[in-house]
């Protein structure tokens, strides 16, 4: 890394810019209890949130820094929520995005690190992006295993019965078997709307972006380049998500490159706004419940959608939906983000999760709502150690209940 550094030069700009000034670890308002989630569940020095890793960076860039095994383990500890970019305000004034993109600075140290120095990089990481190469998903389980949760409902597969609109599970709602559920209540609603559609089961390939959040940049130009050969095959015009990572790597990694995804793309809480405003969806059936909404990171402050799935839970019959303090862009992070549940075990994720809950229950709240099963995964895991009681949902739990 001494003498490369290629994706830390990358992204210098952004490492000369910013004023060490430490808001992105230090405001603290009504709506912004913490900034930086790793900070606040651990010891909270500097090199625990952005100006520390900032620093770090340009101490690499200028030499006055080596790199280390103690080093590496500093830039996997962040979930990359962006938080502390929001919260800094800074803004490019050529581009309109943050002056100091802090997510871009720590992947390329994890770039850097995972391509000259990955006997560094612990192995939880390497064995992720190896099961990618043989299994084509993250967690090392068959192709087959991504089609069993569609076996019982007759769905056409886009590349033998193309469609408009495609619904892309992704690996971890169809790698899990305590997830795949979700899959199963979202085809049943949108065929309940009358939105014809296709899945890739078996075929459908992973979208790349865990791989990227930990470095592996060349594997995921890879994945991505090839994916975008396949999805433009099936001519499908519309790409639907069920995972808020899926949504934000096909709607923003997926047009970087010199060949772009020509799909649109939604998140499945965007569909489902579009169709109950188009009386498509009849939600009847009343649940009498109090319930907050956990923002995900890729979902909220990476691309800016918070409207659509208050406007869902706003259109179901009993529903009480009642802010948190921290919300919106301000909200707190689940923990699970920038591959945070591989790092020691998962500990730190969960700590993180359980301060979500624990904002999230002061609320008075019944239940805590998310779109994105990374957040639910760990959240339900942060759920069994955390203080206080409140049950952690879909959303598509809720829109299939209040429908089907």
């Amino acid at each position: 890394m001494a003498d490369k550094k290629k994706a830390l030069k990358a992204v210098s700009q952004s490492v000369y810019s910013c004023r060490k000034c430490g808001q992105c670890g230090n405001k603290v308002t009504d709506a912004v209890p913490y900034v930086c989630p790793v900070k606040e569940t651990t010891p909270g020095f500097d090199h625990f949130y952005s100006r520390g890793k900032i620093v770090i960076a340009q101490g690499l860039l200028e030499g006055a820094i080596e790199p280390s095994k103690e080093l590496a383990e500093v830039v996997y500890t962040c979930t990359l929520c962006g938080n502390c970019m929001t919260q800094c305000g800074a803004i490019d004034r050529d581009t309109g995005g943050p002056l100091v993109d802090t997510v871009g600075v720590v992947e390329a140290l994890r770039t850097d690190f995972l391509e000259e120095h990955p006997e560094w990089v612990a192995n939880e990481y390497k064995a992720l992006l190896t099961a990618t190469r043989q299994y084509d998903n993250p967690w090392g389980v068959p192709r087959s295993t991504k089609e069993k949760w569609a076996k019982k409902l007759s769905l056409p597969n886009a590349l033998r019965n193309p469609s408009e609109t495609l619904l892309f599970v992704g690996c971890t709602v169809a790698s899990n078997p305590a997830l795949n559920a979700r899959a199963v209540k979202a085809a049943e609603i949108l065929k309940k709307a009358g939105v014809a559609f296709a899945i890739l089961g078996k075929d459908e390939p992973c979208c790349g972006s865990v791989q990227k959040r930990i470095g592996a940049v060349r594997q995921a130009r890879d994945m991505v380049n090839n994916n975008i050969r396949l999805l433009h095959t099936t001519g499908c015009k519309t790409i639907v998500t069920l995972c808020a990572g899926c949504a934000n790597a096909l709607k923003n990694d997926y047009r970087l490159g010199a060949e772009k995804l020509k799909p649109n793309v939604l998140h499945i809480v965007e569909l489902f706004a579009q169709l109950l405003k188009e009386d498509k969806l009849n939600p009847t059936k009343k649940k009498g419940s109090k319930v907050t909404y956990h923002d995900p990171c890729h979902l909220g402050r990476h691309m800016g959608i918070y409207d659509a799935p208050r406007d869902v839970l706003n259109a179901l019959p009993g529903i009480e939906l009642i802010e948190r303090s921290a919300t919106r862009e301000n909200t707190i992070c689940c923990g699970a983000g920038g591959g945070m549940r591989l790092f020691e075990s998962g500990t730190l994720a969960e700590k993180i999760g359980q301060s979500a809950l624990e904002s999230a229950s002061q609320t008075g709240a019944e239940v805590l709502v998310s779109s994105c099963p990374f957040c639910e995964m760990n959240l339900q895991t942060s759920s069994k150690t955390a203080a206080g009681s409140i049950t952690v949902y879909d959303i598509i739990d809720l829109v299939y209940e209040a429908i089907v």
